[in-house]
């Protein structure tokens, strides 16, 4: 069971002022419609009328749903994750192989139909700049898809994406490239992020300042180490950073 969210949220009454900050993406600075599930259903609906058999919608939305949980999940990659459930709910004989072959460069073609901004996020990267505070973006997914989102939302920095470093969130080491690139001490990277687990509770337990972007009102779990801060919406964070004082304002609740 989940606790309410104010139960789940550690109010800091101190926080040191961001030296870079770290982005995740997805339901952070963007959102893609579910761009690749749209399209390894289409892929799978092609095959059943290649191969003149039935197709069910539902069956393969949940197909891809498994494949894309699995690929998420780790280690597995992309190619293998989808055609595990290609080759369960394909046509017997279809060239599977070839539409999967196929899938990323589909997805990435057609990304600028899906991919968009959330509100406040070209306005928070534009006042980084503005402040000179160095930022990346960190994100799990694929290459070169995650880096295409971000630059479809205007964000034109550092992309890190978990295939190609090989190091998935939360795992620390994940966390560590950023750290890295920035070169600065870690409890002064803020990292914001919308994922409980992934984001919230895995920069915190790496050592970063641990922002969590609650915009779709989600359960923290009790037994997550709890962030340091909570926002609603990115202007939030755009406004704090952009009135700090040498004392940090304390979490929003």
């Amino acid at each position: 069971m989940s606790e309410p969210y104010s139960s789940a949220v550690e109010v800091a009454s101190e926080l040191q002022a961001p030296l870079a900050v770290g982005f995740d993406f997805d339901h952070t600075l963007g959102i893609d419609n579910k761009l690749e599930r749209t399209v390894g259903v289409e892929l799978l609906e092609r095959l059943a009328m290649e191969g003149g058999c039935g197709f069910d919608p539902d069956e393969a939305g949940s197909a891809m749903d498994a494949a894309l949980a699995a690929f998420r999940g780790g280690p597995i990659s992309l190619e293998e994750a989808l055609r595990g459930e290609f080759e369960r709910v394909a046509c017997r004989g279809a060239d599977f192989d070839a539409a999967i072959a196929q899938f990323r460069d589909i997805v990435c073609q057609r990304a600028p139909a899906f991919v968009e901004a959330l509100p406040g996020a070209r306005e928070l990267v534009e006042a980084l700049d503005e402040l000179g505070i160095p930022h990346a973006i960190l994100t799990n997914g694929w290459s070169p898809l995650q880096e295409e989102k971000a630059r479809l939302v205007g964000f034109d920095g550092t992309v890190f994406v978990s295939d190609v470093l090989g190091a998935w969130k939360p795992a620390a080491a994940a966390y560590d490239v950023l750290v890295d690139h920035f070169g600065v001490s870690r409890e002064r990277v803020w990292y914001v992020g919308d994922d409980p687990v992934a984001d919230a509770a895995g920069a915190r337990a790496a050592g970063l300042t641990s922002a969590w972007f609650d915009w779709e009102r989600r359960l923290y779990a009790p037994h997550l180490v709890p962030p340091h801060l909570r926002i609603h919406e990115l202007g939030e964070l755009t406004a704090l950073l952009q009135g700090r004082s040498s004392r940090a304002p304390k979490a929003r609740l």
